[in-house]
């Protein structure tokens, strides 16, 4: 069962304002949140606070983040988008 602050980053990951930052937050994080170490979830909430472009450029555009605590999290998306065939440039 879902608490309270897994729902709203689950919320917060599917309400981002760009449809490709939905898709790739949201399904990442309702597919992965149970599995998920507490510093995973840390990380990703730090993700959900940076703006959506660069979230974008680092994901899809293999960026490197200033912060280099991200980086991490952006590749465990990265796999996640490429084992599960999502192809967010279509």
């Amino acid at each position: 069962m879902k608490n309270e602050f897994q729902n709203r980053l689950i919320y917060r990951s599917w309400h981002r304002g760009t449809k490709e930052l939905d898709l790739i937050l949201g399904n990442f994080i309702s597919d992965n949140i149970n599995q998920m170490s507490e510093d995973e979830i840390t990380e990703f909430e730090a993700l959900l606070n940076s703006e959506d472009p660069d979230i974008y450029k680092w994901i899809v555009k293999f960026e490197v983040p200033n912060d280099k605590s991200l980086n991490d999290i952006i590749i465990k998306i990265r796999e996640y988008l490429k084992v599960n065939q999502i192809n967010v440039l279509s």
